[in-house]
């Protein structure tokens, strides 16, 4: 099966459940979640200069960096982990989100974003659906940070396997949340 066809199948089937960020489950999550507080102190948005992707190398190959564009708002993927390469998405990193195809994870993708601009607070679902017949579930966080001090102009997107996926399973193409799926918490 071509990468794309397994995005569609996998996005119209996926289960989504938005969590709280204390409910996220996987260790290598809560890691860069805390990460993100450390570097945000007391203020609303942590500063991207303060962030370095070598901080990441406990998760580098599951994180996508997307560079906010604002006016047209917009989404520039910066860098792609390589598992998540992988998996499919080969070829997106220097993109812009209205480069991505297909259309449907482009808006998928786009909606996840924007509810992170919009809020400017981190984002975690837990995502689950059949490939192959077989359960797939993962956790997915999106975190924000700033170079002004207010607006987002960072997403540090990250996801984690959930214990019980097949290890052949873990490279697959992950599917993204449905917009009807996604609020501010």
């Amino acid at each position: 099966m071509r990468p794309h066809a397994a995005v569609r199948r996998a996005s119209r089937d996926a289960g989504i459940n938005a969590l709280s960020p204390d409910l996220v489950s996987s260790d290598r999550l809560n890691r860069l979640l805390q990460l993100w507080k450390e570097l945000r102190g007391e203020r609303e948005l942590p500063f991207r200069g303060e962030f370095a992707p070598e901080q990441l190398g406990f998760i580098l190959g599951q994180v996508t960096i997307v560079d906010v564009v604002h006016d047209p708002l917009n989404f520039r993927f910066r860098l792609i982990g390589t598992r998540i390469e992988e998996a499919g998405r080969r070829g997106d990193q220097g993109k812009t989100l209205d480069q991505i195809e297909p259309e449907s994870y482009r808006d998928l993708v786009g909606a996840a974003y924007r509810e992170v601009v919009e809020c400017a607070q981190p984002t975690c679902h837990q995502i689950s659906y059949v490939y192959r017949q077989d359960l797939v579930s993962f956790e997915r966080i999106i975190l924000p940070f700033t170079r002004t001090g207010s607006a987002v102009d960072l997403l540090l997107e990250a996801l984690d396997w959930l214990p019980g996926v097949p290890q052949d399973l873990k490279n697959i193409v992950i599917p993204e949340a449905p917009a009807s799926a996604l609020h501010c918490s």
